[in-house]
């Protein structure tokens, strides 16, 4: 008989915001996080940005120790990936984060890439010599800023043009994941057009706002996504 098809397990967490003058509930709440992981031993950890409340953090702040003590801690159950949040919190904080050390992989993207994750190692694309299908492709989106399409396709005056830019880009992983034959997990950190606050009013104009359809160009079979203080579900994958 065919062997069945076995569920890829993901543990996803976000804004983490950790911040010295609340570091005991900082503690508790990625400590949370931290038991979730241990019961549920997940195949892979996503971490959609803001981990820091402050681009200023300090290597030595209790917020920079908690966040390498939690992430290597994290590490030692499943592979990791993190994306970088927005510039007014996470910065360039995130990066420290790529030095960590567990028993498994961490991959810290401040720049859009993808990954092929094969028995829970990383490889990023596009990859030659792979010779089994990938447990999975990760596509890493980081919060989309300026520069980053000032660096790669020239400059973006306006968030209009940042946000067609983001299809461009979706359509782009979507096409470069469709050949592995296995899951395909998005994971970004932005404004999402018709997502709620925890106010519960709707999130409409704020930003640069990137749509379901939108990230549908990309295909994916999940999205982990940041951002927004409230768990949230829109359109069946996101």
């Amino acid at each position: 008989e065919p062997t069945p098809d076995i569920a890829l397990r993901i543990l996803h967490t976000a804004d983490w915001h950790l911040r010295d003058k609340d570091i005991d509930e900082c503690e508790k709440c990625t400590g949370a996080v931290m038991d979730t992981a241990l019961e549920e031993k997940p195949d892979l950890i996503t971490i959609a940005a803001d981990i820091f409340d402050s681009q200023d953090i300090e290597a030595g702040s209790k917020a920079a120790l908690l966040a390498v003590t939690r992430v290597s801690s994290l590490a030692n159950v499943s592979p990791v990936v993190i994306v970088r949040g927005t510039p007014s919190h996470d910065g360039n904080a995130p990066s420290i984060l790529a030095h960590v050390r567990g028993n498994f992989p961490i991959v810290v993207a401040d720049m859009p890439m993808q990954v092929a994750m094969i028995d829970g190692t990383f490889f990023e694309l596009p990859f030659s010599g792979c010779t089994r299908i990938p447990d999975a492709i990760i596509s890493l989106v980081p919060t989309p800023t300026k520069q980053y399409f000032q660096t790669t396709s020239g400059i973006k005056e306006s968030d209009r043009e940042i946000a067609q830019a983001m299809s461009d880009l979706f359509k782009m992983f979507g096409a470069q994941a469709a050949p592995y034959g296995c899951p395909h997990i998005l994971v970004g950190h932005w404004n999402i057009s018709g997502s709620k606050l925890p106010s519960g009013y709707e999130r409409i104009g704020m930003d640069i706002e990137i749509s379901t359809d939108q990230m549908m160009l990309a295909n994916p079979d999940l999205g982990c996504l940041g951002h927004i203080h409230i768990a949230q579900q829109l359109g069946g994958r996101f």
